[in-house]
């Protein structure tokens, strides 16, 4: 069990674009609707261990199944359940170089071993390299986001088939957090095609339920059967539970904010891209990837602005969220502040 990695808290701040939440709460409606369904729990009772009425719900929404669903206490915790369960003990993981860290977060409590595909910059890859490296190191379990976070680029259907069927009955997991926002299809369409495939999804980004941590995991009924045999009992609370089948209760909604987030994005990929101080990549998620040369300055800007942005460790990078208009617009000005002071 040596190289533990620790999981770092997000700082906070009055502007807060670090974490890829939803920049708007529940609206006045749906708070409604929240409101009028806790006042039917019994909040003495332990929850409803099926979760039966919530993968209902978000079958609707996947378009498979509900017995092909699990849910969890976000989407995290089914990523370390599925890594732990389909990895082993000192397993070989496999994923993409950047990718999202509770991966080795995960591996590392089972003691496994992750290796690391690099990426070109802007997050984009040579699919057939990376499943003849994958092979080459014998992994036991492929994993990554698609969207991947942090870059935003995203696989289309067909290169994550090609991914699947390159390894030759190896579990896959394709971590969907950010799906919503992408214009490219879901792999939950090739599920039933593949059995060594599962998908993740959250309702912690385009639903904005990040403070309620509700998440699935789907994949085939016989191995979702499997997975149910060692799972924890009352992941869920009852509330979280029933906040979310309220919020799932609405897709027109969501999807009115999710639109509102493409828009905002496309803006501002539209501005950054001006820019000569900084890089930015094109994005499918609620966010936006870059460098600078320049990262400490950019940094002290934003602080005296009281913006909160994701850093990372090789001192040029960074990642931005999509938030509500007025929050963006703030971001963007300190984004020209940035570029128009003298060095």
């Amino acid at each position: 069990m040596e190289n533990k990695v620790t999981y770092q808290a997000r700082q906070s701040g009055k502007i807060l674009l670090n974490a890829n939440e939803s920049g708007e709460n529940l609206s006045a409606e749906m708070m409604e609707k929240v409101i009028e369904a806790l006042k039917n729990i019994a909040f003495n009772r332990y929850p409803e261990n099926t979760q039966k009425k919530l993968r209902e719900a978000y079958a609707a929404v996947a378009g498979v199944n509900a017995d092909q669903i699990i849910a969890g206490n976000g989407s995290d915790q089914l990523l370390g359940y599925l890594i732990g369960k389909l990895a082993g003990v000192e397993g070989t993981i496999y994923t993409f170089d950047p990718d999202f860290s509770m991966y080795d977060y995960y591996a590392s409590s089972y003691g496994s071993q992750v290796i690391k595909y690099p990426c070109d910059e802007d997050g984009s890859l040579d699919i057939d390299s990376f499943i003849r490296y994958g092979n080459d190191q014998k992994a036991d379990l492929v994993i990554f986001s698609n969207p991947n976070n942090p870059s935003g680029h995203c696989l289309s259907m067909e290169e994550v088939e090609t991914v699947i069927q390159g390894f030759d009955g190896t579990p896959v997991i394709v971590d969907e957090a950010y799906i919503e926002f992408a214009d490219e299809a879901s792999a939950v369409a090739l599920i039933e095609k593949y059995p060594q495939l599962y998908v993740t999804r959250t309702l912690s980004k385009a639903y904005g339920l990040a403070g309620m941590r509700v998440g699935f995991a789907i994949g085939q009924k016989k191995n979702m059967d499997a997975l149910r045999e060692g799972y924890v009992p009352y992941a869920l609370s009852t509330p979280a539970m029933e906040i979310a089948c309220a919020v799932l209760s609405d897709p027109d909604a969501v999807q009115k904010r999710i639109e509102e987030v493409k828009v905002e994005r496309k803006k501002m990929l539209e501005a950054l891209k001006q820019m000569k101080h900084l890089t930015v990549y094109d994005s499918q998620a609620n966010f936006i990837y870059g460098r600078t040369e320049q990262r400490k300055r950019l940094c002290a800007i934003l602080e005296e602005e009281g913006i909160v942005i994701r850093l990372y460790g090789d001192g040029n990078t960074f990642r931005i969220t999509v938030s509500t208009s007025q929050e963006n617009s703030l971001l963007m000005e300190a984004f020209h502040r940035f570029e128009g002071e003298k060095q």
